[in-house]
């Protein structure tokens, strides 16, 4: 019974990494070639948004 739900678990963990690697890699596919968006043009982008909103806090 343990071992069971040990094995439910580990598998439960896999799925959900999994499953965030490849949102990852669809969300950097949709930015990097959908949008033509270089790497500096995303740091540059999450920096100044940052900025922002550290700045109405």
């Amino acid at each position: 019974m343990a071992t069971g739900l040990l094995a439910f678990g580990l598998g439960f963990l896999a799925l959900v990494l999994a499953s965030s690697i490849g949102a990852l890699l669809a969300l950097r596919t949709f930015v990097y070639w959908e949008l033509g968006l270089s790497k500096n043009e995303v740091r540059t982008a999450v920096t100044h948004l940052t900025y922002e909103r550290s700045d109405g806090e």
